[in-house]
């Protein structure tokens, strides 16, 4: 008994160190220290590493492309004050980087339709991003909400 328990933890101890990998298409048995300095393998993995950099390098240009896209397009309805458009844009270039101009833009919107909660929501955010439009526009529609509730 003693024999067969010793030869079994040696045989495990053998299959441990050696950590062979069986692959299926092959039939032979290789020994992962050969991918540890196979050139080929480091030379893959470093290309790899180079393709994934140029993608996020490309995300990122893409990223600044489309907000320099919808920002302008929020600035052009504001400028005309098509108040739905601008929301529309101005949560695009939100989603893509939140700046108080066009939170404050976009409040700007919420208040010419109405919208008085969420132009407060968007104008404290402004706020928050060092916005000076926003900060006067959260003054006067303050004002402008306690003047109405005196009104009722």
């Amino acid at each position: 008994m003693k024999k067969k328990l010793l030869a079994t933890a040696m045989m495990c101890f053998v299959m441990m160190s050696a950590q062979a990998q069986i692959y299926g298409y092959d039939d032979y048995v290789r020994m992962p220290t050969m991918d540890l300095y196979d050139t080929g393998v480091m030379n893959m993995a470093i290309r790899a590493q180079a393709e994934a950099a140029a993608r996020q390098q490309e995300i990122a240009a893409r990223r600044q492309e489309m907000f320099r896209y919808y920002a302008s397009r929020t600035i052009d309805a504001y400028k005309a004050q098509r108040w739905y458009d601008v929301i529309e844009n101005a949560n695009y270039t939100i989603g893509i980087e939140p700046l108080g101009l066009c939170f404050f833009m976009r409040g700007a919107a919420f208040e010419a339709i109405g919208n008085y909660e969420a132009a407060l929501s968007d104008y404290k955010a402004g706020k928050k991003d060092n916005c000076p439009e926003a900060a006067s526009a959260l003054v006067a529609l303050k004002a402008k909400m306690k003047e109405m509730k005196k009104r009722k």
